[in-house]
């Protein structure tokens, strides 16, 4: 698996979906159930934080390592869950209508492809990808 792991065919869900809301928004005479200032916070402190664990996992995956620290101490995949509960989200917000729908069809392309990423990391990994797949959940981090 490359470094993007599934995110070149998450994107093939994605991007269709988000043009033909686009589309479908430009038919509707006023966007529904827009809220812009929610959705720029979300988009804000998202990418903040994706910026943090993207230098991370970069690092680490330059250097042959899993990353476990950092941003992967509390969940497997941190990139998935700012993209799918921060980043969309709060795009979807600002632009409203059917735009709203676009997390929804994210975290059905994730769903649908995450156990490819995580085959690959265990063949790349082994026992230590094992190891840490037990401990830490997938998406959202254990209270």
């Amino acid at each position: 698996m490359r470094f993007w792991g599934i995110e070149p065919k998450v994107s093939l869900f994605v991007i269709p979906y988000a043009l033909l809301a686009f589309y479908l928004n430009s038919k509707l005479p006023r966007h529904s159930l827009q809220l812009p200032s929610v959705g720029t916070v979300l988009l804000g402190v998202g990418v903040i934080l994706w910026l943090l664990c993207y230098f991370q996992v970069s690092r680490a995956y330059s250097s042959g390592k899993l990353l476990t620290v950092g941003c992967y101490s509390k969940v497997r995949h941190p990139i998935y869950s700012i993209w799918g509960f921060l980043i969309l989200p709060g795009f979807s917000l600002v632009i409203g209508g059917f735009m709203l729908g676009l997390p929804f069809v994210y975290w059905l392309a994730v769903v649908k492809f995450i156990d490819e990423e995580e085959k690959a990391l265990e063949e790349r990994f082994g026992d230590e990808w094992k190891s840490y797949a037990r401990k830490r959940p997938r998406f959202l981090p254990r209270i």
